[in-house]
């Protein structure tokens, strides 16, 4: 019977027509069929029950041989009008069936019992509702003082109780399912098995018959912990049935399935799309190796470009001072005096001004011109005038942004703009430096050695406080004049009187190369940043060779160290 099945009256029967031992003894009847009551009956229809019958069965009626039937009749109305007496009845003396199904793969493998999923429903809709006997939620008269939370001692009336979900069908919706299921997880039991534990230790007598309060009190304690031990057991019964249901449902069953295969077709796609974002990065990787590649191809030749165009440049340069020093060893003595240069190395100081000033084209276009002149006379005139033009225009700032002009086609400099450049005759000889100024360039230059903070500055502010000139000579002149000083190989004359050897450096060996200006040490000091210490140590110095036009990779090594010993010496 379900729960909501409405309580139907036990069929009368004849008490006298069983023995005393049936009645009181082996108890043939339940309580209920002894009042011909129903099981979901109330205290009112037990008592009402209990008068009507007294008057079939009372002794006074029947005679005392037969008392028995009203002894029976008393017991029953004495268990079932109490409550507690009542549910401990319920819960273990009237006949229950505790059995649940086995387990799937056990019916499955039952070759007699042929069970399908689609036996599932008349397996186990039964035992569900042969268990809501003891839900709380259905207990009859709903005395439920505890459960509802009144500990007043009041009776408190019950509401109608809400129907529990239904096992349905294989039409059900899953929504339905999961709330069965969820009802039974939690279901909570009013079974009672506190005589049940009480017949279990027979202490019955000794309860009754205690000889103090904490005899029976520890009595009681015992009994009360057997009834909870077997109250464990019948929910883990009860959590036994849900988890084989749970287990044998076609529902869940399908239903589990469709997650299983939603969650691989979830894992493939992220499998995909990492194996795709793999592929997107290693294709990335190789196509920055390539452009590494490229780019270090690139750079190596542009390298080697730039070395072609420096050696063009030298070999340029040292044919056009060949050039120089053939036609003024050529000319006779007389002739010497009618030039502006008074010895080679006059000629050679201005030599250096045009291989400082003039590009690769320009000397070649100049060397050309000179190789088609003849006249060694001719050709140093031509090569003073070049002098000339230079130095004009560098003290009309034409180079003012360190560009130089591209030559004309004879060889000199030509201007953005077709004016024709101005004459400058042979008397003019701008910024020439004196002997007494290359002597104290010389001492500072001596004075000062490389390393040093603001090296230039001092050497400039030294030879202007020594020479007292109406123009004091800057820190750039000083550069320029010490680097054309040291790229001067030939010796000087006896006319010189000494003043180019005094304006050597101390150490030979040292080249304009290892002169450093501060825009060449900002240069290296972003190159050293831009390419730190974790890098290949060959390829590092070369890119900050890059960074340094004009520097090599030693130069650029051996100044690091000059500036580093000199950090360190300041700490």
């Amino acid at each position: 019977m379900s729960a909501t099945t409405p309580p139907v009256a036990s069929s009368k029967v004849d008490l006298f027509e069983y023995t005393e031992e049936q009645l009181l003894e082996e108890k043939v009847l339940t309580h209920y069929e002894i009042l011909g009551i129903s099981t979901f009956c109330s205290q009112d229809d037990v008592k009402k029950a209990f008068r009507r019958s007294s008057l079939k069965y009372h002794p006074d009626k029947h005679g005392h041989d037969k008392d028995y039937a009203f002894l029976a009749l008393k017991q029953a109305h004495d268990t079932l009008y109490d409550h507690e007496k009542r549910q401990a009845y319920d819960s273990t003396t009237l006949p229950f069936d505790d059995a649940i199904p086995p387990p799937r793969d056990k019916l499955l493998q039952d070759d007699l019992l042929l069970y399908k999923d689609n036996d599932f429903y008349e397996l186990y809709r039964p035992v569900f509702e042969r268990n809501l006997r003891f839900d709380a939620n259905l207990r009859p008269d709903a005395v439920g003082n505890a459960k509802n939370g009144n500990h007043n001692g009041k009776k408190k009336k019950a509401g109608k109780a809400k129907a529990p979900p239904t096992l349905g069908d294989a039409d059900t919706p899953i929504a339905q399912v999961h709330a069965f299921y969820e009802y039974w997880i939690h279901f909570e039991s009013w079974r009672d098995f506190s005589a049940q534990a009480t017949d279990e230790l027979q202490v019955e007598n000794e309860l009754e018959n205690a000889e103090s309060r904490f005899e029976k009190r520890w009595i009681q304690k015992e009994i009360d912990k057997r009834a909870k031990q077997l109250k464990k057991t019948e929910m883990s019964r009860i959590q036994l049935l849900v988890e084989r249901a749970m287990e044998a449902d076609p529902r869940l069953r399908k239903f589990r399935q469709e997650q299983l295969a939603a969650k691989e077709q979830a894992k493939r796609e992220r499998q995909e799309k990492a194996e795709q974002q793999k592929i997107q990065a290693q294709l990335e990787h190789e196509r920055q190796q390539q452009q590494e590649v490229v780019d270090r191809q690139r750079r190596a030749e542009e390298k080697v470009t730039r070395e072609q165009q420096k050696k063009h440049i030298r070999k340029a340069r040292q044919s056009l001072r060949k050039m120089a020093s053939a036609s003024f060893e050529s000319l006779e003595s007389e002739q010497k005096s009618s030039i502006v240069w008074a010895d080679t190395y006059d000629m050679n100081l201005d030599v250096e001004v045009l291989c400082t000033n003039l590009d690769l084209t320009g000397l070649q276009s100049l060397a050309q011109e000179l190789e088609n002149i003849t006249c060694p006379k001719e050709s140093l005139t031509m090569i003073h005038q070049e002098v000339l033009v230079a130095k004009q225009r560098e003290t009309d700032g034409d180079f003012s942004n360190g560009e130089q002009s591209s030559p004309s086609h004879n060889g000199t400099f030509s201007t953005k703009e077709t004016t024709t450049s101005p004459v400058v005759t042979p008397a003019l000889k701008p910024n020439l430096w004196t002997k007494e100024e290359l002597s104290a360039l010389a001492k500072a230059v001596k004075k000062y050695p490389p390393g040093g903070s603001s090296r230039w500055e001092q050497i400039a502010l030294f030879v202007n406080n020594l020479c007292k000139q109406d123009e004091p000579r800057s820190k750039e002149e000083c550069i320029e004049k010490y680097n054309n000083v040291a790229k001067t190989h030939s010796k000087p004359t006896e006319s010189t009187n000494g003043v180019a050897a005094a304006s050597e450096p101390e150490n030979s060996s040292q080249s304009n190369e290892d002169v450093w200006t501060a825009e060449q040490d900002q240069q290296l000091q972003d190159g050293l940043a831009a390419n730190p210490a974790s890098m290949d140590k060959n390829e590092r110095w070369t890119a900050i060779t890059e960074c340094v036009p004009g520097k090599s990779k030693k130069q650029c090594v051996q100044r690091f160290k000059v500036i580093r010993d000199a950090l360190k010496k300041k700490k």
